[in-house]
């Protein structure tokens, strides 16, 4: 069974959605506007107004699957329908007809999972596999000129740094302290090379204090299964489980396709962020990768819902977003605050990181002096009794040269010995002859009499 039948595909299971719930939206429309017609009374009118913005916000998900997907005709038809829907005069003099007829045209156009050929689903799953979309240098040059950088230390995470290329040159000649953390192993032995702190595994499943970071440089992976990670799409998944670990007024760079900027992420950045700005990557890489860059400083939480749909609007048309190459310098400084990052673990232990810690921690030393106590006099903190002497004697903590006014030496041991004993059976006393093996413990010392060694046993 391949990768697809597997796991799906977001964007294809996103269209299948999209294509069955566009039909019945649709079919609703139809049944409303005729009953609005007629009575133009507060309920029809509410009814018309909650199936018109269904469609409005049906037609922006689908627009972001169908760039996804990499359908340009479909995603031009989808754009102008959606403009259409906005401009429509659903209270005066709309064409209904026309405007329902075009909207079950579009809906049969649609992809979706059972209609895909396995040539399409294959692309698809072979861009997902790739999966690693490094940021350039020139273009994190072009991000680092918007920053201004402190003169005090200041902590930079890159949670899936790849190889750490992108985030060394951020922090080039500046006063940062880098971390990264890298999924796979071979990126991310070269991202420890390239970082003061760079660890191993799942970022998820590591361990990274909260509100220690003064920026987070965050270019997660684009593509992705609906098996993976829970179900979450990586990107909506780095930004809000990275969101903890930005101090008050740490900045957020947030690089993304523009067509993943959906509801969910734009809501998100307008929630947490204040002083948004986005801008488009140059021709060459946005042509690859489509890509777009947010920046962001963060906040408490606050309302900003007409932000997040001005975001998610700007995101539609990307030919009118900026290009990074217009950023104006020094648009965002970082915090002033130097602060301690106490802790960084990765979800996978590797030899690197035991190394950095056991050169930060002084258990080493502690477990050497501990060493020497064996060689230390060690006195009980009471009289040992009989029993405990005979199992002191046994174990051998007793051998070897007792120094005192009469020196000697003294070995335990304990030997087999059998017994018998007579058991009576019954009143006329006959007795039975049982045999008994028991443990005894003899100690041989060896003293010195009379300028002579002598021993002497005791059992």
């Amino acid at each position: 069974m391949s990768d697809y039948e597997n796991n799906g595909c977001f964007c294809l299971d996103e269209l299948t959605d999209g294509k069955a719930s566009l039909k019945r939206l649709t079919d609703d429309l139809k049944t409303e506007y005729p009953v609005f017609l007629e009575k133009r009374d507060s309920d029809s009118i509410s009814e018309l107004h909650i199936t018109v913005k269904a469609l409005q916000n049906e037609f922006s998900s689908l627009l972001h699957s169908l760039a996804e997907y990499d359908s340009g005709e479909l995603y031009r038809t989808a754009l102008k329908l959606f403009d259409g829907l906005k401009r429509f005069d659903y209270l005066g003099g709309g064409n209904y007809p026309a405007l329902i007829s075009a909207l079950y045209s579009f809906s049969d156009m649609l992809l979706d999972k059972a209609g895909i050929d396995a040539k399409a689903a294959a692309h698809l799953m072979n861009r997902i596999k790739m999966g690693y979309f490094p940021t350039d240098e020139e273009h994190v040059r072009f991000i680092k000129q918007a920053i201004n950088f402190p003169k005090t230390q200041v902590n930079i995470l890159d949670p899936c740094c790849g190889e750490g290329l992108a985030l060394k040159v951020f922090a080039e000649n500046e006063n940062a302290e880098t971390y990264g953390i890298e999924l796979d192993e071979s990126r991310g032995h070269t991202a420890q090379k390239n970082l003061n702190n760079a660890r191993l595994g799942s970022f998820f499943h590591s361990s990274v204090p909260f509100g220690r970071f003064h920026a987070l440089f965050l270019n997660p992976p684009y593509l992705s299964c609906p098996g993976e990670n829970g179900g979450r799409r990586m990107e909506r998944a780095f930004l809000s489980d990275t969101l903890p670990l930005l101090m008050r007024g740490g900045l957020l760079v947030y690089i993304i396709p523009y067509h993943r900027a959906d509801s969910s992420v734009c809501r998100t950045l307008a929630t947490y962020y204040k002083n948004l700005s986005v801008f488009r990557f140059r021709a060459g890489e946005f042509k690859k990768y489509k890509q777009i860059v947010f920046f962001g400083i963060r906040t408490e939480k606050h309302a900003a819902e007409r932000t997040a749909e001005k975001i998610e609007r700007l995101c539609l048309t990307p030919e009118n977003i900026p290009l990074i190459d217009t950023v104006p310098k020094g648009l965002y400084s970082l915090p002033v605050k130097e602060t301690a990052v106490p802790y960084f673990k990765g979800s996978v232990f590797d030899v690197e990181e035991l190394a950095e810690q056991l050169k930060a921690s002084d258990s080493l030393d502690i477990l050497f002096e501990n060493s020497q106590l064996e060689n230390r006099t060690r006195n009980p903190l009471l009289p040992l009794n009989l029993s405990q002497i005979g199992l002191v004697g046994a174990s051998g903590l007793m051998n070897g040269l007792v120094d005192c006014e009469h020196p000697h030496v003294i070995k335990g041991r304990i030997v087999r010995e059998k017994k018998q004993k007579n058991i009576p059976t019954d009143r006329e006393g006959v007795t039975q002859i049982s045999e008994v093996e028991s443990n005894k413990i003899i100690f041989n010392i060896l003293g010195w009499r009379e300028s002579k060694p002598s021993c002497l046993t005791l059992g």
